[in-house]
């Protein structure tokens, strides 16, 4: 459960950790996709919940997602939760969706 709830100002402060933290490194700037995939796609392998997202940037997974927990503070995960869950799929995307 998300411990507060989304709201623009948190949304702002997990674009600006997505850029510092260099997530944008793997996943491009606006999570669009390069190295990592793409966050704004809507498209999830691991599930794309809160929880989820949160339990992913928390504890990693394989094949090149690192593990934030021990790194970054929950209240700033979160905050690259309401970032990530911002982000708007385009229309066009024309792959299979990861969870149901």
């Amino acid at each position: 459960m998300r411990p507060t709830p989304s709201s623009q100002e948190t949304i702002k402060q997990g674009e600006q950790f997505f850029a510092s933290f260099n997530c944008d490194g793997c996943h491009a700037g606006g999570a669009v996709g390069a190295v990592g995939p793409s966050l704004a796609d809507g498209r999830w392998r691991y599930g794309g919940t809160d929880a989820a997202i949160f339990y992913t940037i928390f504890y990693g997974r394989p094949r090149g997602m690192p593990a934030f927990g021990g790194l970054l503070p929950a209240e700033v995960i979160w905050s690259l939760v309401s970032y990530i869950r911002s982000l708007e799929p385009r229309g066009d995307v024309a792959t299979v969706r990861w969870d149901p």
